[in-house]
């Protein structure tokens, strides 16, 4: 028979035990109070990923958007020159083409005057490779809101949310705008800090039913005074606004309004929250390279792209363009802070090299980034994994089209 544990080498074993057994037991508290106020299918997608990443693509839903009939095929006049350029901080500059691939960029594409001058694609992609949009994809909304206003389906973005979703009708947020939403500047309460994944970030994305989280989420604040307050409630909103507006669902009325008019190549996607749901309007469209850089194209021509007028000019203006100089204190304690960036209806907007005139830009988690000069006529889209250790992407592109003759 073997030995008893001594008194002594009880305590020292329930002295290691008592720490796991509280442990395990608050884990599962947790989880199981996660179920009860969302999901099991949302535990198990923030304890299966935890963290987003740009193949998250492949294990949403997906709703397809069909490619162009006329598509539009880019002439190319490459120069070699281009790669040869140094790129990065100047004390560890490289040029372009190391520079793409010791960033864990997967495609970077230059085009100026409608012609590609440089495209690389690198770290596993090629052109043929699916990227994902991240949060260019607020940019697109904001695309789709000018379109539907454009159309008749919504007066303007000064009209309350609540004219559009009738649960609202009683609620102060109801009186919400859509331009509230749009610029990020609304009342409603969003904090990416809380404990482990009940923060509104993690929330946001892994959630399985969108809609039902926009519209249960109804708490507001005073504490923002106005400024400007990153928001992933807001996208949400807007695609709401935007189903019962055009009566089609998001996807619908991008492929119809924008992508196929573009000339898109190839099919995109726009991932969803569950299979048939509602899309993931803050970050999920799925799309080849050469595509998505022609909604840099029509915005840099002021709407106007393969052969016709697709979205109005006066609302890429209106939308694109914030309020220069910059008020210091609009962007205190955010991610722009000191950056001369400005924020208008889900772009960003920066002077040109020359101050001539304004860059716009669509702008995305791992600085995915599609890059508009109108005064120089470059677009330039790059897509990463990860930010690849650059620390102002903005600021690299920019210095980058300086250089180029």
């Amino acid at each position: 028979m073997g030995k008893r544990l001594g008194k002594k080498q009880k305590y020292i074993l329930w002295g290691i035990l008592t720490p796991v057994l509280v442990f395990v037991s608050a884990f599962l508290i947790l989880c199981f109070v996660t179920m009860g106020m969302f999901s099991p299918t949302y535990l198990r997608r923030v304890l299966t990923h935890w963290d987003s990443d740009v193949s998250d693509y492949k294990i949403f839903s997906e709703r397809m958007i069909e490619k162009s009939g006329t598509p539009f095929v880019y002439a190319k006049e490459e120069d070699p020159s281009i790669g040869g350029i140094a790129v990065g901080d100047p004390n560890r500059a490289q040029s372009l083409d190391a520079f793409v691939e010791s960033t864990k960029t997967t495609s970077f594409l230059i085009v100026k005057n409608d012609k590609i001058v440089y495209e690389k694609y690198a770290n596993g992609y090629d052109e043929n490779s699916i990227n994902t949009s991240f949060s260019m994809a607020k940019s697109v909304v904001s695309l789709l809101i000018g379109k539907a206003i454009e159309e008749g389906y919504i007066q303007s973005v000064y009209q309350p949310i609540s004219d559009f979703i009738q649960e609202f009708s009683d609620e102060e947020i109801g009186k919400t705008t859509i331009e509230d939403l749009l610029l990020m500047r609304s009342e409603i309460v969003y904090d990416e800090d809380k404990f482990l994944w009940f923060g509104d970030d993690s929330l946001t994305y892994w959630h399985n039913d969108l809609r039902k989280l926009a519209l249960s989420h109804t708490e507001l604040t005073e504490k923002y005074q106005g400024r400007f307050h990153y928001n992933n409630y807001h996208p949400l909103l807007l695609g709401i606004v935007l189903e019962r507006a055009t009566g089609v669902t998001v996807s619908e009325f991008f492929g119809r309004e924008i992508w196929r008019k573009i000339g898109a190549e190839y099919d995109a996607s726009w991932s969803l929250d569950y299979e048939g749901g509602f899309e993931k309007m803050e970050s999920g469209i799925n799309f080849r390279a050469k595509d998505f850089l022609k909604i840099g194209s029509m915005v840099l021509h002021g709407g106007f792209w393969n052969g016709e007028q697709i979205v109005d000019g006066d609302w890429l203006k209106k939308s694109t363009l914030c309020a220069f100089p910059i008020d210091a204190g609009e962007y205190a304690g955010t991610f722009l802070e000191g950056r001369n960036i400005g924020y208008q209806y889900m772009w960003y907007s920066t002077p040109s090299n020359d101050s001539s005139g304004y860059d716009i830009v669509a702008w995305g988690k791992s600085d995915q980034i599609l890059y508009i000069s109108p005064s120089s006529g470059f677009v330039i889209l790059r897509t990463g994994k990860a930010d690849g250790g650059v620390s102002d992407w903005v600021r690299t592109l920019k210095e980058l089209i300086g250089k180029i003759n």
